[in-house]
């Protein structure tokens, strides 16, 4: 069976947008925190009274949230993704697929993780559409995949089960 080969450009656009979607969700919580804060209704009437001023503070909150997305942007729209192939080591940049008894996962490790992407991968071989799970590098699972090959196989804890999975392929 052939192994998914990703671009890793169209895997670092979808993390992208994907921080854009969560920089004008994140935005259209602190507008709406803000209307709750200043709203003439929300006037305190006695000193328990703290809707308006937990509305500011959760605006606030909202604004920095916002500020280290966009910061995260910005420092992921500079980062070049290394070209990696089958005889490389995995390390920050690799896209590695995992196989435990015919069950595989799709693993891109990068400066920031926390989402999971789901691409079209037709274009570069027979997989269709692919779930991709971002991992950070500073996370203990990049950790144990970096400095391993392609038929290595590591402990992993995927799904709260750990097991042992084999590299089958890094790109």
């Amino acid at each position: 069976m052939t192994q998914p080969h990703f671009d890793k450009q169209i895997l670092k656009n979808a993390l992208l947008e994907a921080l854009d979607a969560a920089i004008d969700a994140a935005m259209q919580a602190a507008r709406e925190a803000q209307a709750t804060a200043s709203h003439e209704g929300n006037k305190p009437e006695n000193k328990w009274d703290t809707l308006a001023l937990e509305a500011a503070y959760l605006a606030h909150g909202q604004s920095e949230r916002i500020l280290k997305l966009q910061q995260q942007r910005i420092a992921l729209g500079k980062w070049t993704v290394p070209d990696l192939d089958a005889d490389d080591t995995i390390r920050n940049g690799a896209c590695v697929t995992v196989g435990l008894e015919g069950v595989h996962r799709h693993l891109f490790i990068a400066p920031l993780g926390g989402y999971q992407l789901r691409i079209d991968n037709s274009d570069a071989d027979a997989a269709g559409v692919a779930d991709v799970v971002v991992v950070s590098h500073e996370t203990p699972l990049a950790r144990a995949l970096t400095g391993r090959c392609e038929g290595d196989e590591v402990t992993l804890t995927l799904g709260g089960k750990s097991a042992c999975w084999e590299i089958i392929g890094i790109c």
